[in-house]
C-alpha cells in the first residue's frame, strides 16, 4: 500500500516550499542597474567610393529603450535600436566580391 499525504498535509508542504523560495530570493544581493552618464549614440556611415556620409544621431527617447533618431539633422522618429539597425543595413547596398 502507497503512502498518501492528506490534503492538509500537501497544503502544509506547499506552504513551506513558497516561504522558502521567497526567503532565499530576498536574501540574494540586488544589484543596481548602472547609471548611464552618456545616452547619447552616433553613428556614421561613410562610402568610400561615392564620399557619401550619413550621420545617425539616436537621443533619449519617450521609452527606455526607444530612441529619438536623427539622420543628417533630419528627425526620423522615435524607434527601438533594432528597427534602427534593420534601417541602416536595409541602406546598405549588397555589393558581390567575386565581380
Amino acid at each position: 500500500m502507497t503512502y498518501r499525504a492528506s490534503k492538509k498535509a500537501r497544503k502544509l508542504w506547499s506552504e513551506r516550499s513558497h516561504a522558502a523560495k521567497e526567503r532565499k530570493r530576498l536574501a540574494q544581493a540586488i544589484e543596481p542597474l548602472p547609471l548611464l552618464e552618456d545616452d547619447h549614440i552616433t553613428i556614421e556611415v561613410r562610402r568610400k567610393l561615392t564620399g557619401e556620409v550619413a550621420l545617425f544621431e539616436l537621443l533619449p527617447g519617450n521609452r527606455s529603450d526607444n530612441y529619438s533618431v536623427y539622420c543628417n539633422n533630419k528627425h526620423l522618429g522615435v524607434m527601438g535600436i533594432t528597427k534602427v539597425c534593420a534601417g541602416i543595413r536595409k541602406a546598405l547596398p549588397r555589393i558581390c566580391p567575386y565581380i
